[in-house]
């Protein structure tokens, strides 16, 4: 028996034969420790009203009259008051460390204007001691007037400190002559593989370095501390949790930072169920024996929640002034395609070998021809390797050519697309005016992708973009115009219905993850890994949908966010 939808609610009958199987490690007639009751519960045959919850299993679910019968005076219930009961939120793409750290960094509003970041610099380099490196961001680079973003803006306002800014797409930094002196940069040096060094007329670097290049001042830039990363990812973590964010994937890990992450996992500090995708770059200044030892010593830092089993590999840059993203063709006025990172005959053979290995590759290829040669490896590892591996994603993918799209279908690996930043805003301005208005009309295709039948995840890639709340990203995803509704949008034709994008942000993330048999649906056997939220998703109007808040969010049917007792680790955190 199976009830849509649009009736609201599923019987008792739909579950008799699910709900009367004995669930392990529980006798049949024991009663549940939790339910969650007077619910709209979205099950993968309809709505329910509530679940029952025995040691971090879902054992029933039904209607309110039913499932409450099962209590014993012991049993927790929690009241939903008419909110959606959603299997809990996967984001695939996170810079977790660097999104907390930045809570403690030189800040300013996203398109702030010169003066204001001006003025925040000052502020910063006030309370900062004499030498003391300030780091901060994002600036985006179509407030500044022509000839503007040099490093004598900065000098301005901090002459004795080093600064270091990112843009919005944290593939471009601004720093000042501190910063330039202290990484040893002057017009003798010459731009670094796969970077660019900014100049001016007379061929004196500018302070705006791209790509490749903000690693001549990264690497002298004295790194956080392991205190001081936990510290941030304690933050990020509690923060993702406040949205119903229930496993993640960390996009770029170091030896550094999957140490952190591990060890907070291990100690119960870090809740979610986490894929942790270790960096690999043959062009990092280092070489690739660095990445290449922490993937083979991956073993060690796995937890019962964090798995290190993805590889991160960036294959080009960013569409927007920079002209870092490799496309198939120039960008909107000039000549030039953009920067392609690793050379096929490098990318393949490590491909095949991390895919033989069992290892997901999470490939950052934002313009169509990175997309290409990301799909073009993944061909490659199949060939090598045969069918069966695992479900590779191509993340961002703003751009891709229509005959790619059922390539990565076919080849049984999946899409991760950006949903921060497909609706008209200051980022996209940019990536307009470097791509010209036609190619826009199917910026990141998520329809075009969903229809082809792909596997299709989402990852926010913050802290590259401002907001980690997934709400605000499914609202723009179903509208394509600015959080709230407006009139102008953005890729409109690639416009999905709420249902694929709540799939997306479920069932598809934990396929992705590859523990969709734990989790990623409401159902008898599953792990309790829920979000309750303050209204029903479907209920509120289509513009509403970035308010909606979590009440509380559950893993393993634990408790780990009551929005009426937020964690000390949030105030004063932005939202």
């Amino acid at each position: 028996m199976k009830i849509s939808p649009n009736k609201a609610y599923l019987t008792l009958s739909l579950f008799a034969l699910a709900s009367a199987a004995p669930v392990w490690g529980q006798a049949p007639s024991a009663a549940p420790d939790m339910l969650i009751i007077n619910g709209k519960v979205m099950t993968p045959d309809g709505w329910a009203e509530a679940v029952a919850i025995d040691d971090g299993v879902i054992t029933r679910v039904g209607t309110t009259a039913d499932i409450s019968s099962l209590a014993s005076p012991t049993t927790k219930i929690f009241d939903a008051n008419g909110g959606a009961v959603l299997p809990g939120l996967h984001d695939l793409h996170v810079h977790a460390i660097g999104g907390g750290l930045e809570q403690f960094s030189c800040r300013f509003r996203p398109a702030a204007p010169p003066a204001e970041i001006s003025k925040a610099v000052a502020a910063c380099a006030q309370r900062a001691k004499p030498g003391e490196w300030i780091q901060g961001g994002n600036w985006i680079a179509n407030v500044f007037a022509k000839g503007q973003q040099t490093a004598a803006f900065l000098d301005k306002v901090a002459p004795n400190n080093p600064v270091i800014l990112s843009d919005e797409s944290h593939h471009s930094a601004f720093v000042n002559s501190a910063a330039l002196k202290a990484a040893g940069i002057t017009r003798a040096t010459k731009d670094p593989v796969n970077g660019k060094i900014e100049r001016d007329g007379k061929g004196e670097p500018t302070g705006v370095l791209r790509e490749a290049a903000m690693g001549l001042v990264a690497a002298v830039v004295p790194p956080a501390s392991a205190e001081r990363m936990t510290q941030g990812l304690e933050v990020a973590s509690n923060l993702m949790l406040s949205y119903g964010i229930t496993s993640f994937s960390d996009a770029g890990l170091v030896p550094e930072s999957l140490k952190v992450m591990s060890d907070l996992s291990r100690s119960g500090g870090m809740k979610q169920r986490v894929r942790g995708c270790m960096r690999w770059n043959p062009t990092d200044r280092g070489g690739e024996g660095e990445s290449l030892a922490m993937i083979a010593g991956r073993q060690r830092f796995e937890t019962a929640r964090f798995k290190a089993d993805c590889v991160k590999v960036g294959l080009d840059g960013v569409p927007t002034e920079s002209h870092t993203a490799a496309m198939l063709e120039p960008y909107h006025g000039s000549s030039e395609k953009g920067m392609s990172s690793i050379a096929a005959s490098v990318l393949h053979p490590a491909i095949i070998n991390f895919d033989r290995q069992g290892l997901h590759v999470k490939f950052h290829a934002a313009g169509d021809a990175a997309v290409r040669n990301a799909i073009n490896a993944i061909a490659a590892a199949r060939k090598a390797n045969g069918p069966g591996g695992p479900l590779h994603d191509v993340a961002h993918a703003s751009f891709v050519d229509p005959s790619d799209i059922k390539r990565v279908a076919d080849l049984s690996s999946s899409w991760e697309f950006s949903p921060y930043i497909w609706y008209p805003s200051t980022i996209t301005r940019d990536i307009v005016a470097a791509v010209g208005d036609q190619r826009m009309v199917r910026w990141i295709p998520i329809a075009d992708a969903v229809k082809a039948g792909n596997l299709v995840g989402a990852g926010s890639d913050w802290s590259v973009v401002p907001s980690i709340n997934p709400w605000l990203a499914i609202e723009t995803m179903v509208t394509r115009q600015q959080p709230g509704g407006s009139a102008a949008t953005l890729g409109a034709g690639q416009r999905i219905a709420l249902a694929d994008a709540l799939r997306i942000f479920t069932l598809n993330g934990a396929k992705v993850m590859r523990h969709a048999d734990l989790v990623g649906t409401i159902e008898p056997g599953k792990l309790a890994d829920i979000v309750v939220t303050d209204s029903d998703v479907f209920s509120v109007p289509e513009t509403a949908i970035h308010k909606i808040h979590a009440r509380w969010t559950f893993i393993a049917g634990e408790k780990v966010f009551d929005s009426e007792a937020p964690p000390p680790s949030l105030a004063g955190v932005t939202r």
